[in-house]
């Protein structure tokens, strides 16, 4: 039994944060980038659970900034009819002074978000904070396009964060929508019509895209034949705590055999147990780079 849980715990010890890589806990876009950490240090101090992971508002807002330096926050939208014919009408006053060959154009919806979004981590939730610009033009055919209106948007985002298998997983909701335009009121209460319709094309359009690619998640690495379960996240101030109880989903000596090192041949010198460890397990570099 003793020579079996030291065996145990040396396959736990290859799997440790410092193994795997120097954790920062940040994305990055390219290897060079480095965004300045300004996020609360987090303190655990539950003891219900036997693993604990806490994760700032640090690690969240960089991998914000990773996708937004990838080019992610420019969208291209298909018009609806329904909400063709509003948008038609509500800048009729600028599409009746146009030529008349290109009235009837296709209207064109262009979201492009200014600055990566703001995660804000409280013990009352998470949300997310977002800021772009709407663009709304008629394309006519072999002409350049005509833009009728740029207006701002600022929308607020809520995030559950749960941990799904061996995963970190965000589910996003959009709470808070609203459109105005900078160049004056009179034009933001103009639009004040198009609130409601701009804010449903963007829950069936938009919501569904980045919740398919949250629900990827994060992994969190463990040794295979263990689990996380009565997983438990809790909201801090500037970050997150997610508890876990560890669960073998294989035999104990099935986990042991299968990594326990070959016995070396009385010709040959025996080899060092960490490195036969070591070279047993195999990594895939993560589909999200995580520092």
């Amino acid at each position: 039994h003793y020579a079996g849980l030291v065996q145990l715990n040396s396959l736990l010890g290859t799997v440790s944060g410092e193994s795997l890589c120097a954790a920062q806990g940040m994305f990055y876009y390219r290897w060079n980038e480095t965004l300045v950490n300004q996020a609360v240090a987090p303190v655990i101090k539950e003891m219900e659970r036997m693993v604990y992971v806490a994760f700032s508002e640090y690690f969240f807002n960089s991998a914000m900034d990773a996708y937004y330096r990838a080019g992610d926050g420019c969208v291209l939208f298909q018009v609806p009819k329904d909400l063709e014919v509003l948008l038609r009408a509500s800048f009729l006053g600028s599409i009746i002074m146009l030529s008349p060959a290109v009235v009837d154009a296709p209207l064109k919806l262009v979201l492009q978000v200014l600055a990566p979004p703001l995660w804000t981590i409280k013990p009352s939730g998470t949300s997310v904070s977002v800021v772009a610009v709407l663009n709304i033009s008629l394309v006519p055919v072999n002409h350049p396009a005509i833009q009728l209106s740029s207006m701002t948007m600022d929308a607020k985002l809520s995030a559950k964060v749960s941990l799904r298998g061996k995963a970190l997983q965000v589910q996003l909701d959009l709470r808070r929508f609203r459109i105005y335009s900078k160049q004056s009121a009179l034009e933001s209460l103009a639009l004040f019509p198009l609130q409601t319709p701009l804010k449903t094309l963007l829950q069936l359009t938009i919501m569904p895209i980045l919740n398919e690619r949250t629900k990827k998640g994060v992994p969190i690495p463990l040794p295979e034949g263990m689990d996380f379960t009565k997983e438990v996240v809790t909201s801090h101030m500037g970050f997150i705590t997610v508890g876990a109880d560890l669960h073998f989903s294989k035999g104990l000596r099935e986990v042991i055999e299968k990594y326990q090192p070959a016995q070396p041949s009385p010709a040959t010198a025996p080899p060092d147990s960490n490195s036969s460890l070591l070279s047993s397990f195999k990594t895939t570099e993560p589909q999200a780079s995580l520092s």
